[in-house]
């Protein structure tokens, strides 16, 4: 009987093991061929040893051109019905920061300094005529403010949409806390090298607009290193939002704000009350207002029927916005 079961276990064990190692093969190889069965939108720009993937649509005109720098976990492909309807107007310039969708990831690990100098870098491979409109999304919004203040030569309007922000993170530190702890990446990091969350996570994007292809998001992006690279930028949020408390004045640069008009910060998911998410709900939309400081040429938007991707809800909405700053630039 003793000699049976440890037969049994012996066979549950190797089946275990064929089972990740499996996973490990599938991963390994859907990785190796993704730009096969998915070609990146755009060209890839290769700098010393890793490539960096950029998207440039639109002709020049007499408008800036307008660079998107999107959020913590998004990518190109977030933006891409919104830069195809924007490049009707003017040249529009999306890119994945490094490890994200096409784009190698980095030599060293996630940097602030490294995520401002890659766009630097892509806006003179690309040849883009410089001052450009820059469009930062969620934490997005960080590292535009950064760039434009390492570069500010290099941006002649900025507009920062729902963007992440050192007055918030003072106004509510425990919210912060929490939320940042429930976005760590160590079980999907495991998961990805299994091949686990290429297998399961199409049926967790919901929400997703009709334009993306759920296949095509899970298969480009969630790899093994991109999770490892969200989960360094995410312990690093912190840190790049403290520092923007040392950035210069944008003194008469024009920027534009916009954010819902209705805020739901999702807090109570994290065991806040009622009450509570409703106060820190409105600190967002306080700190979305003291966003408008920065600036002696500043803006404030309240998209309606807006959650927190504007570009998703209400692209119309932002589309107008961007156009009416390219406007004024050149008026």
């Amino acid at each position: 009987m003793k000699r049976k079961l440890k037969i049994v276990s012996l066979i549950v064990i190797l089946t275990v093991i064929v089972l990740l190692l499996s996973g490990v093969v599938y991963e390994l190889l859907s990785y190796k061929n993704v730009e096969e069965n998915y070609p990146p939108d755009g060209v890839m720009v290769k700098f010393e040893e890793r490539e960096l993937h950029i998207n440039v649509k639109g002709e020049k005109s007499n408008l800036p051109p307008v660079v998107i720098e999107a959020g913590t976990g998004n990518w190109s492909y977030d933006w891409s019905q919104f830069q195809d309807k924007l490049s009707k107007h003017t040249q529009v310039i999306t890119y994945d920061r490094a490890g994200y969708g096409w784009s190698d990831p980095p030599s060293n690990g996630f940097s602030l300094d490294s995520t401002t100098s890659d766009l630097n870098q892509i806006l003179n491979y690309a040849e883009i005529e410089t001052p450009i409109i820059l469009v930062g999304h969620s934490n997005g919004g960080v590292y535009a403010r950064h760039f434009t203040d390492k570069y500010p030569e290099k941006v002649s309007g900025l507009i920062l949409v729902d963007s992440r922000n050192e007055f918030f993170r003072e106004a509510a530190p425990k919210f912060n806390e929490k939320f940042l702890d429930a976005e760590d990446q160590s079980t999907n990091i495991i998961l990805s090298h299994l091949g686990i969350i290429r297998l399961v996570a199409d049926n967790t994007l919901k929400g997703m607009p009709d334009f993306i292809s759920k296949e095509k998001y899970v298969q480009v992006q969630y790899d093994a290193p991109f999770f490892k690279v969200l989960d360094e930028e995410i312990e690093q949020i912190p840190r790049s939002v403290k520092k923007l408390n040392n950035l210069e004045s944008l003194e008469d640069k024009p920027l534009m704000i916009i954010t819902p008009k209705n805020i739901d910060a999702g807090a109570e998911a994290f065991g806040f009350s009622e009450e509570q998410s409703e106060k820190i709900n409105q600190k967002w939309k306080e700190s979305q207002e003291k966003l408008t400081s920065l600036s002696k040429d500043s803006e404030l938007i309240n998209v309606e029927n807006s959650s927190h991707a504007v570009m998703y809800d209400q692209p119309q909405n932002l589309l107008n916005a961007v156009l009416s700053m390219g406007k004024s630039l050149v008026d």
